[in-house]
């Protein structure tokens, strides 16, 4: 398959192809889909932690030559069984990874690589970890949710595209509290964030680029910000298809 400069760069790093077979499909709420995977040689490289992700090449929608890489977080994974769970986002306009997600039947194959994925890791001495996410990192956060010790107090400020994204499940715990924030362009999730962001607490942010760039400079701001205790990452662009055609060349 064509990848162009991605897949050689990712080669050159030593990017080893790992390849899924999808099982099953099905929605788990409006504009979300989780798909499930056999990964019979992933584990022997790959550990799941907690927000971790893979690069997937997503085959052309057009039925071309072309791939297209874009990376998923393992929601779910059974290391025994050697099977994987992954959350898709439906996007509009659909890009490549929606149109695939949307489409795919049991037994297709797709690669996957593990590569320059950043776990979530809990720093020394925080008395409480903030989260701020949208519906693409929901399932990073359910991984953080899972694996946090008993005692660590959790603030999640959740950024909502739709009215129904409240049905996409969360992980409950102890000490979680949630706040659902409407997204009203790309102030209003800074707001909600300013106002209950606490110093000596771990933050870990992903979601839309232009909501988090305001997000970001809170975080780097506050009181006792480290690089350890603080993360940052965009996710998705609102408005652009993630994905641009290509031809079979790699041009």
């Amino acid at each position: 398959m064509a990848r162009g400069w991605e897949g050689a760069v990712i080669k050159v790093l030593g990017g080893r192809d790992h390849v899924l077979t999808v099982t099953g499909r099905r929605e788990i709420a409006p504009h979300f889909v989780r798909l499930s995977f056999e990964a019979p040689t992933l584990f022997s490289k790959v550990r799941p932690e907690p927000a971790a992700w893979l690069r997937f090449w997503i085959p052309d929608p057009d039925g071309g030559k072309r791939e297209y890489q874009r990376a998923y977080t393992i929601a779910e994974a059974d290391e025994t069984a050697g099977t994987i769970e992954v959350d898709f986002v439906l996007h509009e306009p659909a890009g490549p990874a929606s149109l695939w997600a949307t489409k795919v039947e049991p037994g297709s194959q797709v690669a996957v690589v593990s590569l320059g994925s950043q776990p979530f890791k809990l720093a020394d001495e925080v008395s409480g970890v903030m989260l701020v996410a949208d519906a693409a990192s929901v399932p990073a956060v359910n991984g953080i949710l899972r694996t946090l010790p008993a005692g660590v107090d959790v603030e999640l400020v959740l950024e909502q595209a739709h009215a129904e994204d409240e049905q996409i499940p969360l992980v409950g715990r102890p000490g979680l509290t949630v706040h659902r924030v409407p997204r009203q362009g790309t102030d209003s999730l800074v707001k909600a964030v300013s106002e209950r962001i606490r110093p000596g607490w771990q933050f870990w942010a992903a979601g839309e680029s232009g909501s988090l760039k305001a997000v970001r400079a809170v975080a780097r701001g506050r009181a006792g910000a480290t690089k350890e205790n603080t993360y940052t990452q965009a996710y998705w662009i609102e408005g652009k298809a993630m994905g641009k055609r290509r031809d079979d060349n790699g041009s």
